[in-house]
């Protein structure tokens, strides 16, 4: 039996992406979650017990998968080198074909970022990959683990080191759409990396003039500096490997690295990306409720 595993399944990205595979995949497939039993209700496709960190439950996702969708939702060094890879390499030996992975915009030349230590391997394995490196996902802005919506709900602000530096944002809906677009057709994907953005790049402090318009009350960008943003984030309970994520991938953007706009969506899903002001208008209710993904 030929199956597809996706793993991440119930992240901003992930959840997504089971949608559109529920109504578009019609060959096995299953979700590999920490939490199968939240996953069960949601989707049709098998949900399984999968935890990076632990080993005895890979075994029993990877059975029969010949193709696999790599989301790590908490991305880190160690659980790059600890955890990641070597799943690469059991799926690889468990007979794996091909991966889909979700990375980011500098992962091919940030050594610091853990998607390089993922990508690399990929490179070395016998495996096909498709790499899908993502811009700045609009729905960073309210996740619970970047605290991003803390700062706009209680202050009304934007608290992120990135100075002046312009990001192209892209909707998570848009990227999980080129994933399964990917999966309907895997040949025609092989060894091929994507650079998935939004419209438009945008600055911080543009990005705040869009929610303070969208949602009707003052928000202003502060430009703190990397000392002061991971205390901030520490005293949250933060865990050290998300703050060096973060403040990697915003010293990228602080550097100008993570600006470029490429024609990826449209061309893989025939329309343009969405731009910020519309997932602003379909989740301003999530600021106001505190509701964070």
């Amino acid at each position: 039996m030929h199956v597809l595993l996706v793993t991440g399944p119930t992240g901003n990205f992930g959840q997504e992406l089971v949608d559109l595979l529920d109504q578009r995949y019609r060959r096995p497939w299953r979700v590999g979650s920490r939490h199968p039993e939240r996953c069960a209700a949601a989707t049709s496709a098998e949900a399984v017990l999968l935890d990076f960190f632990d080993r005895t439950t890979w075994a029993q996702a990877l059975e029969g998968v010949q193709a696999l969708f790599l989301l790590f939702p908490l991305p880190g060094n160690r659980a790059a080198r600890q955890a990641i890879v070597p799943f690469l390499h059991a799926a690889e030996r468990t007979g794996c074909r091909h991966v889909v992975y979700l990375s980011v915009f500098g992962a091919d030349r940030a050594r610091f970022i853990p998607h390089h230590t993922v990508e690399a391997a990929l490179r070395d394995s016998a495996m096909s990959a498709t790499v899908l490196r993502c811009s700045f996902f609009m729905q960073n802005l309210h996740r619970a683990i970047s605290t991003h919506g803390v700062d706009i709900s209680e202050a009304g602000e934007l608290f992120i080191p990135a100075g002046r530096g312009a990001t192209t944002f892209i909707d998570a809906r848009d990227a999980a759409d080129v994933a399964a677009t990917v999966f309907a057709d895997p040949d025609v994907h092989r060894d091929v990396v994507y650079h998935l953005t939004g419209p438009t790049p945008l600055t911080m402090a543009e990005v705040a003039a869009e929610m303070t318009a969208v949602l009707g009350r003052p928000i202003r960008y502060v430009d703190p500096s990397l000392p002061r943003f991971a205390v901030r984030l520490r005293r949250r309970g933060v865990g050290w490997d998300t703050i060096g994520f973060m403040s990697a991938v915003y010293t990228l953007t602080k550097l100008g690295r993570n600006q470029p706009v490429t024609g990826d969506v449209q061309r893989l899903l025939g329309r343009q990306p969405r731009p910020l002001h519309d997932f602003l208008v379909d989740n301003a209710w999530r600021w106001r409720d505190r509701a964070w993904t």
